[in-house]
């Protein structure tokens, strides 16, 4: 890593360090408004399907059955929501991007991708189902990190799906020889994945 480039780490990584992290009842309270927010914006996109357009406030507002006053509020309470989520939870990311250093992406790259899993997670999250955010967002930010790296080691980009599919067949090739002292027969791989 050059000195630049830690330099912007340890810059980064003192930045993120301001944001305290969220407490439980601000974790749901948080994840519920986020939930609000992506139910009027999934709204929004299958009435642009209808209509061959945006749709209009009151449109929106009808068809979600709040007022616009409402909508509004939800939608910024929900983005607002999603920032402080977002923030507070940036130091896991960086703990998730640590454990994939020295793997073909720059260490700000990492903790790039896996800020696109975070948010994801943020907004797959579901905080009624009493899980901590934290639990939930691992998987999301080290999928988005191994996509990432996945797709930057292939000298041919293969689709990602491809790529996982590979992934499977070679520790299905590991495992049958640690189990049958043989290299598995293709037959045998395709019956172990079904496919």
């Amino acid at each position: 890593m050059s000195s630049l480039s830690s330099d912007m780490v340890r810059i980064y990584l003192q930045e993120i360090g301001q944001y305290p992290l969220l407490k439980p009842e601000e974790e749901i309270a948080y994840g519920r408004q986020v939930q609000e927010m992506i139910v009027i914006e999934q709204s929004k996109n299958e009435l642009t399907q209808q209509l061959d357009r945006e749709p209009t406030m009151t449109e929106l507002a009808n068809a979600v059955e709040k007022t616009e006053a409402q909508v509004r509020a939800a939608l910024h309470l929900g983005q607002k929501a999603k920032q402080k989520m977002v923030t507070a939870n940036l130091r896991l990311v960086v703990s998730v991007a640590k454990k994939y250093q020295n793997r073909n992406l720059e260490f700000l790259d990492l903790i790039q991708e896996g800020a696109i899993g975070l948010q994801r997670g943020i907004e797959k999250f579901d905080p009624n189902r009493g899980y901590k955010l934290s639990t939930y967002a691992y998987w999301w930010i080290r999928q988005e990190i191994t996509r990432a790296i996945a797709e930057q080691s292939r000298t041919i980009r293969l689709p990602v799906h491809l790529t996982e599919i590979l992934t499977k067949i070679k520790k299905v090739q590991r495992e049958s020889f640690q189990k049958l002292g043989r290299h598995a027969t293709a037959e045998e791989i395709a019956s172990a994945l079904n496919i």
